[in-house]
């Protein structure tokens, strides 16, 4: 990665560029400038007015910005200046695939580009091609930060830090819309530090709803056997000690009393006994600590 003051620098000049500074705070997730009290220019308007569209997930206005634009029909023989524009191009292709419309004229656009890096990645990401050796994978990264989360894998994540932190170069390539999309992306895998699969994350959740029905049978039959055990001990006992049938003659009455008041205390103990013994199974197994409350109210419920 390139050293902290080259960076600092830049982003000092950033700002005072409002372009790259609303460019900058959208791919944060923030827009302060709009349209109309900052330029004049056309092109720079619709970029401004479909920035906000997007962040504010506003289909309509997205629609009448990108209606002003569609209407051009440049040609790879006399390309419009916009075309190159990769700021605009790209947030057309966000609102496009973000509100899904159709993608004709946006790869009709992208393909009179010039041919670099960059326009193959536009494309690939238009294709949804988003793991191609190809792609500037900062740029897919940006892309699916705000569109599509769910396609973050941590492999993908895991390349993309290591080009990001491998290219020493990147102020010298002179393409603004680059280096901000290498510095977001870079922050936000830094402050992630670790994005799992989806896919993992699906299969640990349906492995712990196994896992804790599992346990529920396990400690039930280990109460079962308890039980069982104890009841097994108190019929043997007259056996084993005969001054224990003298006193049950005794106080007979009163032992059924007691045995009643037992029955019915046990019946308010047992679901107590249960959540415990089976906390306790769980934590033996090496459950995590933090999610047995949740467990608690699962139970509860």
């Amino acid at each position: 990665m390139v050293p902290l003051e080259e960076r600092i620098g830049y982003l000092e000049r950033v700002s005072e560029n409002a372009k790259l500074s609303a460019f900058n705070d959208f791919l944060s997730g923030k827009v302060y400038i709009t349209a109309s009290d900052q330029t004049s220019n056309e092109s720079e308007e619709i970029f401004y007015g479909l920035i906000d569209a997007i962040l504010s997930n506003n289909k309509l206005n997205f629609i009448s910005y990108y209606n002003k634009k569609n209407k051009s029909k440049p040609s790879k023989g006399s390309p419009a200046p916009f075309v190159n524009d990769d700021f605009l191009i790209f947030s057309l292709i966000l609102g496009i695939v973000k509100f899904n419309l159709d993608k004709t004229w946006i790869k009709e656009i992208v393909s009179i580009r010039n041919r670099n890096n960059l326009t193959i990645t536009f494309e690939n990401i238009l294709n949804e091609n988003y793991y191609s050796t190809s792609n500037l994978p900062e740029i897919v990264f940006m892309f699916l930060s705000i569109n599509g989360q769910s396609l973050m894998t941590k492999d993908f994540v895991g390349f993309t830090y290591t080009k990001i932190t491998g290219n020493i170069n990147l102020f010298k390539n002179r393409s603004d819309f680059q280096i901000l999309c290498s510095l977001k992306a870079y922050d936000t895998i830094f402050l992630l530090k670790e994005v799992p699969d989806q896919k993992d994350v699906d299969l640990l959740k349906k492995f712990n709803t196994i896992f804790i029905k599992r346990i529920r049978y396990i400690s039930w039959i280990v109460q079962a056997m308890l039980f069982g055990l104890l009841v097994y001990a108190i019929l043997k006992l007259p056996n084993y000690s005969p001054e224990a049938i003298k006193l049950i003659d005794k106080y007979n009455y009163a032992f059924t009393i007691f045995g009643a008041l037992g029955l019915s205390f046990l019946g308010n103990v047992i679901p107590v006994i249960r959540n415990t013994s089976q906390k306790i199974i769980m934590q033996l197994f090496g459950y995590p600590k933090e999610l047995l409350n949740d467990l608690k109210i699962t139970n509860n419920s």
